[in-house]
Formats: structure tokens, C-alpha cells, sequence
């Protein structure tokens, strides 16, 4: 969150990756609903522009991330929240947010410049979105899971899954494509 996002990006623009597997782009979500927690503009870019080969998923792409004990920034109030650990708090984005957010990503791998492959979790990105969950909103996944569709660069491979980011099947996919690469 924040500096880690910013190290990767400053090493992904520097070439030091043989592939990248990033699995929690919330930093962007971060960046364009202004919390002040966020890697930059240049988040999700750095290894496409660099030709890396990459698998992405969208864990976390339903929350904004804010310092936990400060009050909940104006533009975040009237949202639930989770309170992450004592440091981190999120806020739940709403369906039209997170269509937003599946252009945003899609629009920053229309640059990549190499192998790139999105795997879409149909039954959720975060382990408080599970069905029966807290955080679980049916909709507002459906929204995101049609934008990231439409708005998928063709140059990008999309796999639908039917499961949660954190099930066995989405390792078997990611292991799947990365053996690929190896081989």
C-alpha cells in the first residue's frame, strides 16, 4: 500500500523483473478516488512498458485505502468501511466507482508491451467480499466483472474464473500461465 506499489513500480521500470504476477492493484483504486495512501499515476504500467510478461488480478480493487485513525476523508463518508488492521481502514466502492476502476486498469495495460493476462475472480477479489460476507456486494462485482470485459485492451488475454480470488482453482490458473511462459 503506498511505498510498496511505489518500490515495485521503480523496479519494474528499471527492467528488474523476469514476470510480474500482481494480484492487488487496490493502489490504483487508492489513486483515483485521492486517498493518500497511492504508488502514483504510474502504477500498473512500469512492466508493460518494459515488455515483463504479467498475470493480473484484481484483488482489493473494490477498496480505498486511508490511515485508520484519521477521520474518514469527506469524499469517503456515508461508505462502510473496514478497519483493516490498527494502521489501515478501507471504504467500499460502489458499482459505478468500480466501473471506473476497470477502465483505469484496462486502460493502463493497453501500453504493455508485453505477454499480459488478467484472470477475472467471478465470486470476488478480497476475502471480505465472499458471498455471506461483509463486504459482499453481487452488483457491484457483476459491474466491474462487464467493464473489465468491454474495456479489455485486445492486445490482453482475459480468463473468466468461476471462483474467489483466494480459492485453490485461481492458484491452478495462475500456475497454468506462468508454466506456459516457462516453457
Amino acid at each position: 500500500t503506498g511505498m510498496g506499489g511505489r518500490a515495485f513500480e521503480g523496479l519494474a521500470a528499471e527492467g528488474a523483473f523476469a514476470a510480474v504476477l500482481d494480484f492487488a492493484p487496490q493502489e490504483v483504486t487508492n489513486h483515483l478516488l485521492g486517498s493518500n495512501i497511492t504508488a502514483g499515476t504510474d502504477r500498473m504500467t512500469n512492466a508493460g512498458a518494459k515488455g515483463i510478461p504479467q498475470i493480473i488480478a484484481p484483488g482489493c480493487y473494490d477498496l480505498v485505502d486511508f490511515v485508520g485513525w484519521l477521520p474518514l476523508p469527506e469524499r469517503l463518508k456515508g461508505k462502510q468501511v473496514h478497519a483493516h488492521n490498527r494502521l489501515l481502514s478501507s471504504a467500499v466502492t460502489d458499482a459505478s466507482e468500480r466501473v471506473e476502476v476497470a477502465q483505469v486498469i484496462c486502460e493502463k495495460l493497453s501500453g504493455a508491451q508485453g505477454p499480459t493476462e488478467i484472470i477475472l475472480p467471478l465470486e470476488g477479489c478480497n476475502e471480505w467480499d465472499r458471498e455471506g460476507a461483509d463486504l459482499h456486494d453481487a452488483e457491484g462485482l457483476a459491474a466491474f466483472c462487464d467493464e473489465m470485459r468491454l474495456a479489455c485492451p485486445d492486445s490482453v488475454e482475459l480468463s473468466d474464473l468461476a471462483c474467489h480470488i483466494n480459492d485453490a482453482e485461481f492458484c491452478a490458473k495462475v500456475l497454468e500461465i506462468f508454466d506456459s511462459w516457462v516453457a
